[in-house]
């Protein structure tokens, strides 16, 4: 409340509840609420500054190593330094960034859960500005033009959540086991809103109840959560609808073979009499074609909870000559009704499930960043680094940039460019 003389940051410290998802505080702040592990003893550099350099050096150099992240604080000008709140000298009046080693200390130390509930909040949360696209963005604007192409118009559609699991293949646990993670990303601008690390990929239908907790139950309210066949369990259905009051799109394949099998019997039958429970939409670019043709049918007589509508997906790739060079069938389940989603609105949803975390999140992860080169393997650090990566590129998609690689590289050449993306010092938030 404005006339309160705690501000928003004491508040959750005291551990008061704030019932605003859409409350903004700024990234600073978010870090301010982050737990500090470290003894107070001897305590040089501030969690604040340690998280806010890292936050920006990964979206220059991250994707190298925390030696990387040092040298970049090490080249960084003393105006920089001093906006980060770096420790200062007391001596020589000079700001002395910290060094690989305990960059990788603190880290490794942090509570990950709370930190990737933070991060996700700042990421929920609509951004304030976009910055403009530098001079001479050429690729940049070409990518946002083929981003934004005139395609068949859509309404009516519900906001939605892709839940998908990755594994980080260069890092390893305490037990030299892998680390996986499970993310669910925003299906309007790809940002990971929730993220666990998980034991194993079979792991992922129990850690999908927690990942949702990670949410305010009015951003789950009315939204729609899309996921692949692992998750097509009756547990999870009932979650969904039964507690988060949300709808799911959930992929049917082999795995749950009596459901598939029904599911292909309902949507067995000629073009003629599917005429209107059809949509189709073709795709052209990067020397290919594809056309996905949509067909939904009443789930009558299906057992599987809430079940409204079977849907198949035939996708058809081939060159730019049109000719089709292979199939495929996908089908699915919802518990979306005809009336609050067709043929139409389906595609999208399944569509927007790959661009919103296959190609929108663990593609960018993986071939920008190099997440899978990457060995850490202390305590907490490759769950944390990878969430460092997920607000890089939601930062950036704020921003308004589509092509993260290119954005990356502008942001590379000064050091005040990373900083005025998250509104840090007197700069960014001018």
């Amino acid at each position: 409340m404005p006339s309160s003389l705690l501000s928003v940051v004491d508040r959750e410290q005291l551990g008061e509840t704030v019932s605003d998802s859409s409350l903004r505080l700024s990234l600073m702040e978010r870090f301010a609420l982050v737990c500090d592990p470290r003894s107070r003893r001897g305590r040089r550099h501030r969690l604040v500054s340690v998280l806010a350099l890292v936050a920006c050096a990964t979206i220059a150099v991250g994707s190298d190593s925390l030696i990387a992240i040092e040298q970049w604080a090490d080249n960084a000008p003393q105006q920089v330094l001093a906006d980060l709140q770096v420790w200062r000298n007391p001596l020589t009046g000079v700001r002395q960034p910290p060094s690989e080693r305990t960059l990788r200390r603190i880290l490794a130390g942090l509570d990950a859960e709370e930190f990737d509930r933070q991060i996700g909040a700042f990421l929920g949360t609509e951004p304030t500005r976009r910055l403009p696209i530098a001079a001479g963005g050429r690729t940049e604007r070409e990518a946002r033009r083929a981003a934004q192409r005139p395609q068949q118009p859509v309404t009516g559609l519900l906001s939605g959540y892709a839940a998908d699991g990755k594994v980080l293949k260069g890092a390893r646990r305490a037990d030299a086991g892998r680390v996986h993670l499970l993310g669910l990303a925003a299906h309007g601008d790809s940002t990971i809103r929730a993220q666990r690390q998980i034991p194993a990929k079979r792991g992922e239908i129990a850690a999908l109840a927690p990942l949702l907790d990670q949410l305010h139950p009015a951003d789950l309210a009315g939204a729609v959560i899309t996921a692949d066949a692992l998750h097509t369990q009756r547990t999870s259905a009932r979650l969904l609808v039964e507690v988060h009051h949300a709808h799911y799109v959930l992929i049917v394949k082999a795995n749950q073979p009596g459901l598939h099998a029904a599911a292909i019997m309902a949507l067995t039958g000629p073009d003629i009499a599917f005429a209107a429970l059809t949509h189709m939409e073709i795709d052209r670019g990067h020397g290919r074609s594809e056309q996905r043709i949509t067909r939904t049918a009443p789930a009558d007589g299906i057992d599987f909870p809430h079940a409204a509508q079977v849907f198949r997906i035939l996708r058809y790739r081939g060159g730019l000559d049109g000719q089709r060079r292979s199939k495929e069938a996908v089908y699915g389940i919802t518990d979306l009704t005809a009336e609050q989603a067709g043929a139409a609105q389906i595609a999208t949803y399944v569509r927007d499930h790959w661009k919103a975390i296959e190609n929108g999140t663990h593609h960018v992860r993986d071939v920008t960043f190099g997440e899978d080169a990457h060995q850490a393997r202390t305590g907490a650090l490759p769950r944390i680094l990878a969430t460092f990566r997920n607000l890089a590129i939601g930062a950036l998609r704020h921003a308004g940039h589509t092509n993260i690689a290119h954005a990356r590289r502008h942001h590379v050449y000064d050091h005040q460019r990373p900083l005025d993306l998250f509104n840090i010092g007197p700069a960014g938030s001018a």
